[in-house]
């Protein structure tokens, strides 16, 4: 019995430090870069970006139709593409391939095969007009910024912990994007090309979860139509030995060709 209270005594003594811990540290503030040396790291990782492979879940979301499933992607910069969405026995609904002349979408449920030019009607199939296919591409590897050239305005936000660089042509704002400070990483962008609204936007999210430098999660949003896209990669792989076949739509025998416009 004299040993209970000693028991009682060290079993508190090893919890209670536990239970009190404090919570660790925060990070120390990043140090305020210039935006010459910001630019210069954002432009070393966008050379590396030749080619990528991913499989996630997609998840599209709009007025007319909600759809979420699994998406095979195969890229090559600066303008080629190939997408399976597979449904959730893995069959596939909708095979989209460019190389940024030609589009192929094939429709497995109406066995017909689209094919045209790559436009931006046609593209549609799978890019948002409002996105240009290079930009695409870029967007789904976190590959920013979109414009070349130094930004006209850049600001450190002390509050959020993010640069805010700002690039614009004849005056009229093309693009804003904000920069994590910790990581250096591209987290939001608003591509305005010009115009009074943004085209679109894009946030970015858990860089280096699966590949150095490269994000896990996209979300990519138009005003025009209104649509939201929503990628969560679950395996990515950066510059893998492509061949042509790996981004060549085939068509299955059988399959009905229906010509597309512009």
């Amino acid at each position: 019995m004299k040993l209970k209270p000693f028991l009682w005594l060290l079993l508190a003594a090893l919890l209670w430090p536990a239970g009190c811990r404090t919570l660790p540290p925060a990070p120390p503030p990043a140090a305020v870069i210039s935006s010459e040396e910001l630019l210069a790291r954002l432009q070393t990782r966008q050379e590396q970006v030749q080619s990528f492979q991913a499989k996630g879940r997609i998840t599209f979301l709009s007025p007319q139709q909600n759809y979420s499933g699994t998406a095979l992607l195969t890229g090559r910069l600066p303008a080629s593409l190939k997408v399976d969405v597979l449904d959730f026995l893995g069959r596939t609904i909708l095979s989209f391939a460019t190389d940024g002349t030609e589009v192929k979408v094939l429709s497995p449920s109406e066995n017909k095969l689209f094919q045209g030019p790559a436009t931006p009607r046609n593209l549609a199939a799978f890019i948002p007009p409002t996105v240009s296919l290079p930009q695409a591409l870029r967007l789904l590897v976190g590959s920013l910024p979109l414009s070349s050239g130094p930004p006209q305005s850049f600001d450190y936000e002390a509050a959020t912990g993010r640069y805010r660089l700002e690039w614009r042509q004849d005056g009229a704002l093309t693009e804003r994007l904000w920069v994590a400070a910790q990581g250096l990483y591209p987290v939001q962008e608003e591509w305005f090309g010009g115009a009074p609204e943004p085209q679109f936007t894009v946030e970015l999210a858990n860089f280096g979860a699966l590949v150095p430098d490269l994000p896990e999660k996209i979300t990519l949003k138009t005003a025009t139509p209104k649509m939201e896209m929503r990628l969560n990669y679950r395996d990515l792989k950066l510059n893998p030995p492509l061949t042509p076949a790996d981004l060549t739509l085939t068509s299955p025998a059988g399959v009905v060709q229906v010509p597309l416009g512009k």
